[in-house]
């Protein structure tokens, strides 16, 4: 059915919370070059003559870009497939909808499946109903209980599985391990996939440039752990002599705030003088 575009607002159901401005304007400039090429999933409103936009928020945001400046009227009719049900109800059709078409990030998913175990259902119900493995919602759940900025990182889109978490955790070797391997289990990484890596300087954590691999990364001081100098410990031996290619660090995390935030979160008493190395 087609919907002016003024009558339509996203709905707080819409599972998909993460938003990327760079990736919206590019989606804008395709939508007005060849339209619409798929339908907006909405739900009647309890506000009159309003539909609730249950998937499709990224369309959406893109079409308002159009709109506002000046390329598409305000009452430009937008193709839309209208569901059945209260807009809570549409979650479910929300949550449905983005695993068939673009993976959401795994602190999306996260938010996802503890809505639905909010509404009654529980965790083997949650894996029936969009056809995944127990261990997988199970993962997922897990990553509620890691520290917030941890949980705003996971939030940031992915390229596959490769992810790479910068934290300082220069005091905590077993208990940031420990927290490692929670995140890895939680966004599905096999043990082998995450490594820790070891700095010896404020310059090197601070750099513009970090060890390139696939997974996640904790930085740690080798001070109290080790010898000095960047070194790789079992089971991540790194042969002699081989490339450690460089790429540029896509965000750094409030290292000092972040490190006391870790500590709270482990319970285990903060370093006296929490921040860089």
């Amino acid at each position: 059915m087609l919907i002016p575009f003024s009558r339509l607002y996203l709905s707080d159901a819409n599972v998909r919370k993460t938003r990327s401005e760079e990736d919206d304007i590019q989606l804008s400039a395709d939508i007005e070059a060849r339209g619409l090429l798929q339908n907006l999933l909405v739900t009647r409103s309890k506000k009159r003559g309003k539909f609730a936009v249950i998937a499709g928020g990224r369309r959406l945001r893109a079409i308002e870009m159009i709109v506002t400046r000046g390329a598409w009227a305000p009452d430009t009719e937008i193709e839309c497939k209208l569901l059945e049900g209260s807009e809570e109800e549409a979650g479910e059709a929300s949550l449905a909808e983005n695993f068939q078409r673009v993976g959401m990030s795994p602190a999306e998913e996260c938010r996802a499946f503890q809505h639905f175990i909010k509404e009654g259902s529980d965790v083997a119900a949650v894996a029936k109903r969009f056809g995944l493995t127990l261990r997988f919602v199970e993962g997922r759940l897990r990553l509620a209980n890691l520290a917030e900025p941890i949980f705003e990182a996971l939030a940031k889109p992915m390229r596959r599985r490769q992810f790479r978490l910068l934290l300082e955790l220069r005091h905590y070797r077993r208990e940031g391990t420990r927290a490692l391997r929670q995140i890895a289990a939680g966004i599905g990484l096999e043990h082998a996939d995450y490594r820790i890596s070891y700095y010896t300087s404020q310059e090197q954590l601070a750099g513009e440039h970090v060890l390139e691999a696939d997974g996640i990364y904790v930085r740690i001081s080798p001070e109290r752990f080790g010898e000095p100098g960047l070194a790789w410990r079992n089971p991540f031996w790194k042969p002699p002599g081989a490339v450690m290619r460089k790429a540029p660090i896509t965000a750094l995390a409030d290292i000092p705030a972040l490190t006391a935030r870790i500590a709270r979160e482990l319970k285990i008493a903060p370093p006296a003088q929490p921040g860089l190395i």
